[in-house]
């Protein structure tokens, strides 16, 4: 089973689910350091977790895929975490993505942090870190040239984020 974007929803989420922090890297991350220090920090892409890192903060769970702007990219991350990989195809969230998130939050909770290289594509992986991220933890993902979205995690930007899953169109393909 896979949750796949539809177009009408492409557009909605061109609009971001958090506080969108403008400027040049790294200066967006150097504005929020302070912010993410104790908390519970998700990366969702390969520079804004390459750049999380270069600031100081360790992600208790990072997603990424190998790519920026559709274009090759081998991010400059420490290894010092558990490695899991998963197949997600571009504008889905397959249950292989929704189950290493889930299992990623399990382990974070045990004080193990968690890199998830995606097969694929990690677009959309915001949406279910959100979903089983605990609150208050911080999700950041990147805004392509425009700088890093902050979200912290409450109970309406979950809401929000459950009534996007529920707009996919559900395929199911043998899972």
């Amino acid at each position: 089973m896979k949750f796949v974007l539809t177009p009408s929803l492409r557009s909605e989420l061109k609009e971001p689910l958090g506080e969108l922090i403008r400027g040049e890297l790294p200066e967006p991350y150097l504005r929020i350091k302070d912010r993410l220090k104790g908390k519970l920090v998700v990366t969702v892409g390969d520079v804004v977790t390459e750049n999380v890192i270069k600031v100081g903060i360790k992600p208790a769970i990072a997603l990424y895929d190998h790519r920026t702007k559709r274009k090759d990219y081998t991010p400059d991350i420490e290894a010092d975490a558990v490695l899991m990989t998963v197949k997600n195809p571009p504008g889905t969230i397959t249950k292989a993505l929704l189950n290493a998130i889930r299992k990623g939050f399990g382990l974070a909770e045990r004080g193990m942090r968690v890199y998830i290289m995606v097969n694929g594509e990690e677009d959309l992986a915001a949406i279910p870190a959100i979903l089983y991220a605990p609150y208050g933890s911080l999700v950041l993902y990147g805004q392509p040239d425009e700088g890093v979205v902050l979200i912290k995690v409450t109970p309406e930007c979950k809401r929000r984020c459950a009534r996007i899953l529920a707009k996919m169109e559900v395929v199911h393909d043998g899972d």
